[in-house]
């Protein structure tokens, strides 16, 4: 792999001393021309043989990525240890052949130079693969080694948001505010995993400097109508939801907010033109179907809700929101048996989240309970 400099030419700069002869001048014009002629020949046979060993000695860098990667593979293949090459192919493939860097740059040890260019790129191929579990520990060593870099400690709050372990994204989410409390986004990210630990009434703090910092922040004004809405503000979670329409008005999330405000005030009429518009906008939409449904239950209309409901079942037996009024929906149709089974399968859903480890149990408890499973 290792190529040899190229050897000084020994002649380059060479000027043979003049000489003094005595005998006539033809023979010293004979033997000057000989000379010349000699010493011309040798210099160009010299100055020309390391030019032609050095093309045929050219770096790896300097060679074709695919010339470069065959001989990368096969040295490999002779010297499956060597992190050096490993991390050279790794480098050349990352984009071509990702998994197959992921691997090289795994060989790379902590005594290599680029030791953390290495993890930094296992990182970055593992979460654009979908590879949660590779990213976590390379992002764990980044965070260890460069604890005032934010964009390792967001990606790692994000990773434990995908999987629900949300006082491990709030520590890296915090973490990200502390670093950069003027940016709104590190405010909108805490404000995310609030919701989705079910904290709603704590997101309420984190939105209002998000929109301090961004006023006209189209996400914080969407999450902070969420969260007026679902903590009893009905004015603001108006004001908000509003205002989102005013930016898009196919917003079909603004007009459910809409909708479930009405709902919640009694003016069921508004709630339907309201979830109605959402629905020309994404007729499939499940929270607006859900919302529909709803409102004719509230109407007494069970048999108009139980149609909209029923063809849902296969792919949303386990939401147990759809499961309760699908059960309302087919009591008020008559069907009681159905209605029956239905119930149960709510409170079974029910027991169920109970026994999910809640957002607030430490990790160690999380950790108690999948090992006694």
């Amino acid at each position: 792999m290792n190529t040899p400099s190229e050897p000084d030419q020994p002649f380059g700069s060479f000027h043979p001393a003049p000489k003094k002869f005595w005998s006539s001048g033809t023979i010293v014009a004979v033997f000057g021309c000989g000379a010349l002629g000699l010493f011309l020949w040798w210099g160009r046979g010299e100055s020309i043989s390391p030019t032609d060993s050095s093309g045929s000695q050219t770096p790896v860098k300097q060679k074709p990525d695919q010339t470069r990667q065959k001989e990368l593979i096969a040295y490999l293949q002779a010297h499956p240890d060597d992190e050096f090459a490993h991390y050279q192919l790794g480098e050349l493939i990352r984009h071509r052949a990702p998994f197959q860097a992921l691997e090289n740059f795994s060989h790379v040890t902590s005594r290599h130079p680029h030791y953390f260019d290495a993890v930094a790129a296992i990182a970055e191929i593992a979460q654009e693969q979908n590879l949660p579990e590779r990213a976590k520990p390379a992002l764990q060593i980044l965070v260890r080694e460069f604890p005032e870099q934010i964009a390792y400690q967001e990606a790692l709050a994000r990773l434990y948001l995908q999987e629900g372990r949300y006082r491990r994204a709030l520590r890296y989410a915090r973490r990200c505010v502390e670093l950069d409390p003027d940016q709104a986004d590190n405010q909108l990210l805490m404000a995310e995993i609030l919701r989705k630990a079910g904290r709603t009434s704590e997101m309420l703090a984190p939105l209002k400097q998000a929109l301090f910092l961004d006023p006209d922040s189209y996400p914080a004004h969407l999450s902070m109508a969420y969260a007026a809405l679902y903590t009893g503000d009905l004015t603001t979670a108006e004001r908000e939801a509003r205002w989102c329409l005013e930016q898009q008005p196919d917003s079909t999330t603004a007009l459910r907010y809409l909708a479930t405000i009405d709902r919640n005030r009694g003016k069921l009429e508004a709630a339907l033109k309201h979830i109605d518009e959402a629905l020309k906008i994404a007729p499939h939409d499940f929270d607006c179907l859900l919302i529909k449904a709803d409102l004719l239950i509230y109407q007494r209309k069970g048999e108009a809700a139980y149609a909209l409901l029923k063809p849902l079942y296969a792919e949303h037996q386990t939401d147990r929101h759809y499961i309760s009024a699908l059960a309302r929906a087919a009591g008020l149709t008559g069907k009681r048996e159905e209605a029956l089974q239905l119930q149960k399968q709510n409170q079974r859903l029910i027991k169920e989240d109970d026994l999910r480890p809640s957002s607030l149990q430490s990790d160690s408890v999380e950790k108690k309970q999948s090992q006694q499973n």
